[in-house]
């Protein structure tokens, strides 16, 4: 089965660099943007996080801006958020499952791991995970790599939070993989002074291990055909991916 990608840009602002590239680009302002993503052809009706708007982002420090509402998004597809019958949740951080109350007839799909850390986080990442976002929804709970559909691979890639998970869909194209961690282009953008030092790529700047976030980000390097970050900005005027 061969499925493409709808992106839908639901919100919008700008991040330090740094935190796509862990240690490197410290003070350089870059846009980002929040998505969820279609994925068409596929049955059930399916789609990569629920997204959020700006209203979600309270640190001042992190303002976004909305772009659309969950429903202008959603008709770009000709659906209704009650006629979503699956949410690949790929961690569970406030930006990510924010409206998930709005699928009221989803299952949300989630690393065991993520689920449990979620609940009870370390303080430093608590400020991430909101429970009343997510508290009460229908979860299918997964654990590790697992093939959800044929031609639809839910791979476990910790280290931004420890049950993110990426999802690796068959394209015409080849293997495309939304990163189940926070990230842009430039965290598989191998520069000249990282290619001296033997690193192929870079580790996001909000992690729960760093060693393991540059594990995570070269294993989905080797393994797309293509990469999708789920938080570059290229795909906010992109229709369809391949």
């Amino acid at each position: 089965m061969k499925y493409s990608i709808r992106p839908i840009a639901l919100c919008e602002g700008f991040r330090d660099m740094s935190q796509w590239t862990y240690r490197w680009n410290i003070g350089k302002k870059v846009k980002t943007a929040c998505y969820i993503w279609y994925i068409e052809g596929l049955e059930p009706i399916t789609i990569v996080d629920a997204g959020a708007q700006k209203e979600h982002f309270t640190n001042p420090e992190f303002p976004m801006k909305t772009r659309m509402s969950l429903e202008e998004g959603l008709s770009q597809i000709n659906i209704k958020p009650e006629e979503i019958e699956n949410v690949i949740v790929t961690h569970l951080h406030f930006d990510h499952i924010a409206l998930a109350y709005r699928y009221e007839n989803a299952t949300f799909i989630v690393q065991k791991e993520e689920l449990e850390y979620a609940r009870n986080p370390h303080i430093f990442n608590s400020v991430d995970y909101n429970p009343q976002l997510f508290e009460g929804l229908s979860f299918k709970i997964v654990q590790g790599d697992t093939e959800l559909y044929p031609g639809i691979n839910l791979l476990h890639t910790p280290g931004h939070s420890p049950g993110g998970q990426s999802v690796q869909i068959n394209t015409d194209k080849g293997k495309a993989i939304i990163t189940g961690f926070c990230s842009q282009m430039s965290t598989f953008t191998q520069t000249p002074f990282m290619k001296e030092k033997g690193l192929e790529v870079a580790a996001c700047g909000l992690h729960t291990d760093c060693r393991i976030a540059y594990d995570t980000a070269l294993r989905v390097k080797n393994a797309a055909d293509i990469i999708i970050p789920n938080h570059d900005p290229q795909y906010m005027d992109i229709k369809t991916i391949p």
